[in-house]
C-alpha cells in the first residue's frame, strides 16, 4: 500500500453513496419495491420448510402404518 496522503480512502464510498441518492431521485419505484422482493423470498423459503416436513412426516407416517 503507497503512503501517499493526497489519496483520499472514503472518496469512492462519497462518490457510489451520492451515485446511489441520484438513483433512488430518479427511480422511485425501485426503491419501493426492493423490501417486497426479500419479503417474498423470506416466506418462499418458510413455505419450502414446512412443505419438506410435511413430506417427511407423511414418509414416516406411511412407514409406521404399514409395518
Amino acid at each position: 500500500m503507497s503512503n501517499n496522503n493526497d489519496l483520499d480512502p472514503a472518496a469512492s464510498t462519497q462518490m457510489f453513496q451520492a451515485f446511489v441518492e441520484r438513483g433512488e431521485a430518479k427511480n422511485p419505484t425501485t426503491a419501493a419495491s426492493a423490501p417486497t422482493a426479500s419479503t417474498s423470498s423470506g416466506s418462499g423459503k418458510v413455505i419450502g420448510i414446512v412443505l419438506a416436513l410435511a413430506v417427511v412426516v407423511a414418509v414416516i407416517a406411511f412407514v409406521l402404518l404399514h409395518k
